[in-house]
């Protein structure tokens, strides 16, 4: 389709240096995964599959999901990298690598649990979303969903405070002139409010859905989508 390439250095420039974001990262993400417990408390049974693994990250406590969930072996690590750098990392794990915007190579409801932490804000336009979503649940029985929330003064891939409250066509034309090109394209960084999250749902997953807020500096920094299974 022409777009983007998305690999992980498209994702290191950042208007902040890389040692205190990875610090505020880490901490912010051990949050999340405590929301995603406690809405979804860890089952040994369970298959998880996460989609949007970052497959070239080296250490091991940079995959936090692996890191913190108790039965790490349960979980399928789905990435658009190269499989090698991770299966150095965690080589009894499994790592299914997936295209941007194609159909996950996975059985409806195959999964007991599908974990997605920040990626649906970059997979394109509106329709893009839609359809991420809708594989998610497709292959998976429950569904965590997270992103960053745009109604936050400060733009986290970015790094910068409240250009992104502008209108889309000025904010993305100001983050390309200030050397953020990846981030001012679209299909690369297309953010998300409540509203707009909810609102890429269907019906009846949107019948099944809970929206959670992250909170950071005491703001709503991040939105936490739970789609519980039909059964419960």
């Amino acid at each position: 389709m022409g777009a983007t390439a998305h690999r992980s250095v498209n994702y290191r420039t950042k208007a902040l240096p890389t040692w205190l974001l990875r610090r505020v990262l880490r901490n912010e993400q051990a949050k999340i995964y405590q929301r995603f417990a406690q809405s979804f408390p860890p089952q040994s049974g369970w298959r998880v599959l996460e989609v949007g693994t970052n497959g070239s990250l080296e250490e091991a406590r940079d995959y936090f999901l692996h890191s913190l969930y108790p039965y790490p072996e349960q979980i399928t690590a789905a990435g658009l990298e190269e499989p090698d750098v991770f299966r150095r990392v965690f080589p009894r794990y499994p790592y299914v690598q997936v295209k941007r915007n194609a159909p996950l190579p996975f059985d409806d409801q195959s999964f007991d649990i599908v974990f997605s932490n920040a990626v649906v804000e970059h997979v394109g336009a509106r329709v893009q979303q839609h359809d991420f979503l809708e594989e998610l649940i497709r292959v998976g029985k429950r569904v965590f969903v997270t992103t960053p929330n745009r109604r936050h003064p400060i733009e986290f891939h970015t790094a910068t405070p409240l250009l992104h409250y502008l209108p889309p066509h000025i904010y993305r034309k100001i983050y390309a002139a200030a050397g953020f090109e990846f981030f001012s394209k679209e299909e690369n960084l297309n953010l998300l409010d409540a509203g707009q999250l909810l609102e890429l749902l269907e019906p009846e997953a949107r019948a099944r859905a809970e929206l959670e807020f992250h909170r950071f500096l005491g703001m709503r920094s991040n939105l936490l989508l739970s789609i519980r299974a039909s059964a419960e």
